[in-house]
């Protein structure tokens, strides 16, 4: 059975993460674009708000969808089908797009790139190392309590700390973001594993508004600069809080998901062309940034540059991708 829940919660992560990259240039800035951007500090918390929460939101998702998959719905039981199906899905779009990356932005394929991602295809080799180690660690979260399956994900939570208070952290195959990612796509295979959504199905509707407002009300306090408490890993931590907090918001008991829950074609388009948009959007930012017309509008239009420069990439790469993916050639996205 489908999880509605879970398609919204994706869409709402793909959603900030463009939203994230086309006010990235006014924050830190693309090595890519030739133009330069001013700096403004608005949009650098506002990057970091985003950022605080569209990526804890979409690995958590993956590690719940696979979880419910396997558990509830009893697929794969094979291993080794179960990783083949993760290379296709993961690694050879990263291969293509890679080369792809390469050859626009940096006019030559660089081999560095292929062991130090370019741009946003770290997502996908770190996603590929998050269902590697699930599938070894399974023995864990299938045959174990809730509570030992949690100390665990507190301890492997530990390991990026203590590699990189000490410099043994590397970027090499995207290494780092795994040891950050991979305690949170755990915590979406065990929310799925011991139903944690359906125990809090009790919970008022209210109750979890007024957590999700403080959530992100703390969210942005504490990726502001000048704030006194400021700290990027309280946010982030924040940021799984408001993702838990917005899937039990979401949340639809079974008995009702059948008959209110079927999404309509745009749902449905926007959750299958998802990884699609992920890998076309910021390739297309980039290149329209390189554009001196593109450039001096968005620069002279601080506000409106940035909101225009979304609607269309977002709108643009969900009609390539939908368009793509009722053709052969689907398979370059996953």
């Amino acid at each position: 059975m489908k999880r509605i829940e879970i398609s919204y919660m994706r869409i709402i992560a793909m959603i900030m993460v463009v939203l994230y990259h086309c006010f990235y240039q006014f924050a830190t800035g693309y090595s890519m674009c030739v133009n330069l951007f001013p700096h403004i500090d608005v949009y650098e918390h506002f990057t970091k708000f985003l950022n605080s929460i569209d990526m804890p939101m979409f690995v958590f998702a993956s590690g719940y969808l696979f979880s419910y998959l396997k558990n509830q719905c009893h697929k794969y039981s094979d291993g080794k089908e179960f990783l083949l199906k993760k290379v296709k899905r993961l690694l050879l779009p990263f291969l293509l797009w890679a080369v792809v990356v390469d050859l626009l932005l940096y006019g030559g394929i660089d081999p560095s790139h292929f062991l130090y991602p370019a741009c946003h295809l770290w997502f996908l080799v770190m996603l590929m190392w998050c269902f590697v180690f699930v599938f070894i660690t399974r023995f864990l979260w299938e045959k174990h309590s809730l509570w030992v399956n949690v100390l665990f994900c507190l301890a492997f939570s530990s390991i990026y700390f203590l590699l990189g208070g000490r410099g043994y952290l590397s970027s090499l195959l995207c290494m780092d973001s795994f040891l950050v990612y991979f305690p949170i796509f755990y915590l979406g295979v065990i929310w799925a594993r011991f139903s944690i959504v359906e125990r809090w199905a009790h919970l008022s509707k209210p109750l979890l508004w007024v957590a999700l407002t403080v959530f992100a009300v703390l969210i942005g306090f504490f990726t502001y600069n000048k704030f006194p408490l400021h700290s990027d890993l309280l946010a982030r931590v924040l940021g799984v809080c408001l993702t838990l907090t917005l899937f039990q918001l979401l949340f639809v008991p079974s008995e009702k998901r059948e008959e209110s829950c079927v999404p309509n074609r745009c749902i449905s388009s926007l959750d299958a062309s998802g990884m699609g948009i992920y890998i076309l959007h910021q390739i297309v930012i980039i290149l329209l940034l390189n554009q001196s017309v593109v450039a001096s509008f968005v620069k002279e239009h601080v506000v409106m540059g940035p909101v225009l420069l979304f609607c269309v990439v977002f709108l643009g790469c969900w009609g390539i991708v939908a368009l793509i993916n009722k053709t052969k050639l689907k398979y370059i996205f996953g």
